[in-house]
């Protein structure tokens, strides 16, 4: 029989008019409105508290944001209990207990906890999510029960807690109206029944064990229970043996709290760690521990494993010409497409934009695995209808095979990469497997190299501009410059092409210094036309921020130029943060010149949340991921308004990418973020059409 949180899972997965990242926005919204939630540092720091938080802890959020989470505690638990806690969560473990808080004003209270630790790919955990339900009340009672035993009856009769009194024999001697009303039987049908009938078949021994191993003693047990209905409700109790004289001497006393809703929003939350939320599938840390311990059983089994990396190639021209949306269609067919043609034992994962991972574990050999690769690709690039046309996928695939590419997981993923890597530099459209000994660089490569590096020189890169919007008066702001590849030769060659080559190859250092430069020049020939008051967001590499040089760099094109440093934002996308020490020192010189830094795609991750109180920035760019249905669905706006509350707690400029409606728009300025950037406005567009914008100011539907 399957789990309450399985049924609700696989109703979820089956259902066509649900999108599963608005489940988890559901989720998100659902826990921070019924639930004490905090989100805290690796030190126990506190960065966010919603409002549940503040009422039970009579504290001002001022008074929390910043503090270490220990501001509430009671002294009530021991040195060695919190020890105990750190130890595991540290490690990666969900901890859950109960704890006694104290409040702002000396009182004490209750919570049943649940603390979900968030690890980066190294193992280290980067926060902790804390989910707490108060249980006051409940405490109170058992402390009543424990005192008095003959008022343990008038309680129970009122209590709308799940009480029952078994003998030992597991026989009901008393079950409270409150847990007969939650089973659904009639009294006298729980007067015949054992009490280990009514537990879930799974669950059942190792509950009733604790209770003959512990009978004297109390203690907390988690198990479910069985309705009439054949639903399963899951169950947190305090048992223990009734040592007064009385009528239930020796008998147990159970004190059940149902924890069915917490269950299930403990699943969401795992869910948001380990899967991408729109295709459903792995995302790239958790394939990565998959595909860790799949190879640890390979090796026991003494069996062969093809791993393959796919992307799906030129992507960026479907969000480029049919919209985000349906990009993101097109992602949801293929992830289902994968799910539908492998087993149960395969992992499937998302790695990151375009490109999916998953394994073949049932191939006995180098050419059977070649074969049902290929047959997937075949199978994914069939043609998707979108908005009543056809539209045909080229998918690019690279395998490699344990054990004879690799027998480590980081191994076979790096070889699997270099196939794919093949495939691409080729034109894609095909499957390679990795072959090892080979060089990296094929002609292919060195050709787009050296055309990557001349094209610089020769001038060929061009930029265009995307305006960007104060959401309240739909005056322009300014502009994102976003360079373009337009070879006399090749045709125009999407960023996601060549700018990881020129990271690669260092070429993004000339190049970016030339993007700095072009759009200054082009910043100070709208000034020198009238046009003034403007910011130019510029995008930086983390390549480029490494060079010693950046800083003097930045400042003398701002002097060539002659445009004021405070009219220039350098954006700065999450990975240049992983080493946060290192480029805090750098970042902040860049804002000494008087620029602004900004994060851009902020919210892809959880990791993202610590970036804002750690390194000197100045604006949060909200990721259009988070924008794409702020206007179907009111538990979307729970998302955004955390991050906006965040961002504003520590004095930060908000910026929405993706804002394509009217509706977005509005519902971003009734939440209190600053700026939009999105299609809704306009498309990136080459300098002479920025015209319009300048002279007009005010941004209307292009």
């Amino acid at each position: 029989m399957k789990s309450l949180v399985e049924k609700i899972t696989e109703m979820i997965s089956k259902s066509s008019d649900r999108d599963p990242e608005k489940m988890a926005q559901d989720v998100a919204s659902a826990v921070n409105q019924s639930a004490i939630l905090a989100i805290t540092d690796p030190t126990g720091k506190v960065m966010y508290a919603n409002e549940q938080f503040l009422s039970m802890s009579k504290y001002e959020a001022h008074e929390l944001i910043g503090k270490n989470h220990n501001v509430v505690n009671s002294g009530h638990h021991s040195k060695e209990f919190f020890k105990n806690m750190w130890k595991s969560i540290g490690s990666g473990n969900i901890w859950r207990g109960e704890i006694k808080n104290k409040a702002k004003d000396g009182t004490y209270y209750w919570v049943d906890t649940v603390i979900v630790p968030f690890m980066n790919s190294k193992g280290k955990p980067i926060q902790y999510i804390s989910i707490r339900w108060d249980i006051t009340e409940k405490k109170q009672m058992e402390e009543s029960i424990r005192d008095n035993a003959e008022l343990y009856r008038l309680i129970t009769e009122n209590a709308s807690e799940f009480i029952a009194v078994i003998d030992y024999e597991s026989k009901f001697k008393y079950a409270s109206p409150s847990f007969r009303k939650l089973l659904g039987y009639p009294s006298e049908r729980l007067e015949h029944t054992d009490f280990s009938d009514i537990i879930y078949e799974s669950d059942r021994t190792n509950t009733l064990r604790n209770v003959v191993r512990y009978s004297k003693s109390q203690r907390v047990l988690q198990f479910r229970v069985l309705k009439s209905d054949h639903t399963v409700a899951y169950m947190r109790a305090n048992m223990y043996q009734i040592q007064d004289e009385g009528k239930y001497f020796g008998d147990h006393i159970i004190v059940m709290h149902d924890i069915t809703e917490q269950k299930i929003s403990e699943q969401r939350i795992l869910d948001l760690a380990s899967n991408d939320q729109l295709t459903t599938l792995l995302n790239r840390t958790a394939f990565r521990r998959q595909l860790y311990k799949k190879l640890e059983h390979m090796i026991e089994k003494e069996r062969c494993l093809a791993l393959v990396h796919l992307n799906i190639d030129r992507f960026r021209y479907v969000n480029d010409s049919l919209g985000h949306q349906a990009g993101d269609y097109l992602l949801s067919v293929v992830a289902s497409r994968l799910k539908e043609v492998l087993g149960e034992e395969d992992i499937i994962g998302r790695i990151s934009g375009d490109e999916f991972a998953f394994t073949l574990s049932h191939v006995q050999n180098e050419d059977e695995a070649l074969q049902i690769a290929e047959g997937i690709r075949l199978y994914l690039q069939e043609p998707i209808r979108i908005d009543d046309e056809e539209y045909e996928l080229s998918i690019s695939s690279g395998m490699s095979l344990f054990p004879e590419h690799a027998t480590k997981a980081a191994e076979l993923v790096t070889r699997a990469e270099k196939a794919l890597q093949k495939v691409k530099v080729e034109g894609g459209g095909s499957l390679a497997l990795y072959e090892p000994g080979t060089v990296s660089k094929t002609l292919e490569r060195i050709l787009l190299e050296n055309e990557l590096k001349r094209s610089v020189e020769q001038e060929y890169f061009q930029l265009e501009y995307q305006p960007k919007v104060d959401l309240k008066t739909l005056e322009l702001t300014g502009f994102e410059a976003l360079v373009r590849w337009n070879h006399p030769d090749l045709g125009r060659i999407p960023p996601d092409r060549f700018i990881p080559l020129a990271e690669e190859t260092k070429v993004i250092v000339p190049l970016g210094e030339w993007i700095l430069n072009e759009a200054l020049a082009q910043l100070h020939e709208w000034e020198e036309m009238g046009h003034t008051n403007l910011r130019m967001a510029v995008n930086f590499s983390t390549i480029q921020i490494e060079e010693d040089n950046i800083v003097e760099t930045i400042a003398q094109a701002l002097q060539n130029h002659h445009i004021s440093p405070t009219q220039l934002e350098v954006e700065l996308t999450e990975s240049t943060f992983v080493n946060k020490d290192e480029m805090s020192e750098k970042i902040q010189q860049i804002r000494d010149l008087g620029a602004t830094v900004a994060i851009d795609d902020f919210g892809t991750g959880y990791s993202s949340f610590s970036y804002i109180k750690e390194l000197p920035v100045d604006t949060v760019k909200i990721d259009r991921a988070f924008i794409r249905d702020l206007d179907e669905n009111e538990d979307s706006k729970a998302i955004v308004s955390a991050i906006v509350t965040l961002a504003n707690t520590v004095g930060l400029n908000i910026v929405a990418e993706g804002v394509e409606t009217k509706q977005h728009g509005e519902i971003l300025t009734s939440l209190g973020c600053h700026e939009g950037q999105g299609y809704y406005y306009s498309r990136p567009i080459e300098p002479t059409e920025c015209i319009f914008f300048l002279e007009n100011r005010i941004v209307g539907i292009q």
